[in-house]
């Protein structure tokens, strides 16, 4: 694909996953932010286009991604891999936050007052994320994987169609994604004090590192599992 300014972002990842990290580099949102035009994601953010074409240039010259698989892969891989990647890494690097904000708030807190403020957004996107992968795991995605599989009788336990969960889910990601630019306006964009010790530091990197598996995690879902899954319903 050749990629232009008024190319959507979302379909620059779907056929280029090695574009991700440059996005990523230049703060372009790739999956709630996805259906923007790459134009409109760099004004956005005060970005270069030429620049950030130049950048998607040298990427795609790279080794293609593994992302592309989920394409084409059955669904219900996609959500295996989904759950057991993404929903698991989600989890455990919650509790890890939460650990390093407690410590963090008890020896840093009275200097950095923004502690405080961070460990409650991060209380909440808990809350919200724990309960969109039981709607998740326990609703949605057992209903798509029984549509991948072809079974003759396909039960519609809370909706009529699949279109309405898919909104609620991409509501909620939209939300989170909103929470996790807020933290890092309250971070100033995870800027380290010139006081932090090695829990602070490593209290900002988990946090960093969470948004980056959110942003791959909610691609997946946003722009090929839901699509996807919605081909299949409209199919069947």
């Amino acid at each position: 694909m050749v990629i232009t300014a008024e190319t959507p972002v979302r379909d620059i990842v779907i056929d280029s996953p090695t574009a991700i990290p440059v996005l990523e580099q230049f703060g372009i949102d790739y999956c709630c932010g996805g259906k923007h035009t790459l134009a409109e994601a760099c004004i956005q953010r005060n970005q270069s286009i030429a620049l950030v074409l130049e950048e998607l240039e040298h990427s795609g010259r790279d080794a293609t991604a593994p992302e592309l698989q989920w394409q084409t892969a059955p669904l219900s891989d996609l959500i295996d891999h989904i759950v057991l990647t993404h929903h698991a890494f989600t989890r455990d690097q919650l509790a890890l936050i939460q650990e390093l904000a407690s410590k963090v708030e008890r020896r840093h807190g009275t200097a950095h007052p923004e502690v405080h403020e961070v460990k409650e957004a991060l209380a909440i996107i808990g809350a919200e994320l724990t309960h969109h992968f039981f709607c998740e795991e326990n609703v949605l995605f057992p209903h798509i994987k029984q549509l991948d599989q072809k079974q003759t009788s396909v039960a519609h336990p809370m909706f009529d169609t699949m279109q309405q969960p898919v909104t609620q889910m991409m509501k909620e990601h939209d939300q989170a994604g909103d929470e996790l630019r807020a933290l890092r306006e309250i971070t100033n964009h995870y800027q380290l004090p010139d006081d932090a010790c090695t829990t602070y530091r490593a209290f900002y990197r988990a946090m960093e590192d969470l948004e980056r598996d959110l942003h791959r995690h909610i691609h997946l879902e946003n722009n090929i599992l839901f699509p996807r899954a919605l081909s299949l319903e409209r199919e069947r």
